[in-house]
């Protein structure tokens, strides 16, 4: 599989936005800044877009994992929180909530940590992940 998006920029980067091209995709639509202001819901930043692959990624690998073995998650619920200082981005944490029936806790944990080292956006970050996995 190959993803392709073009991102374009306007104007300096303290006042300028940019916009996504991708053919196939919903974020074609999607707006970034580099000032994105807190509760700001029209643009995106780098930060927000990697959170959101991690997370998507990482309950996909799971849900992977766990069809594979039989199991059927009734839901599960990831969030991802990308730190970043000026020029780094320093660590990924995704905070897991699932609801799997007939499955203990030590299967599940391992199931959750599995997903963590398997999951082909967080091993291409290369950063310290986080993981806090609750089964409900």
């Amino acid at each position: 599989m190959k993803a392709k998006v073009t991102a374009k920029w306007q104007g300096n980067f303290k006042n300028g936005s940019g916009n996504f091209d991708a053919a196939h995709s919903a974020i074609g639509s999607s707006v970034f800044k580099h000032n994105k202001s807190e509760g700001e819901n029209t643009a995106t930043n780098p930060e927000e877009l990697m959170a959101a692959a991690h997370a998507a990624c990482y309950t996909m690998t799971l849900n992977y994992i766990l069809t594979s073995k039989g199991i059927e998650a009734e839901s599960l619920e990831t969030s991802c929180t990308i730190t970043a200082t000026s020029f780094d981005i320093t660590n990924s944490d995704l905070v897991l909530n699932a609801k799997i029936s007939g499955l203990n806790e030590e299967e599940f944990l391992n199931y959750a940590e599995q997903a963590k080292a398997m999951c082909p956006v967080g091993k291409a970050y290369k950063l310290e992940v986080s993981l806090v996995a609750t089964l409900n």
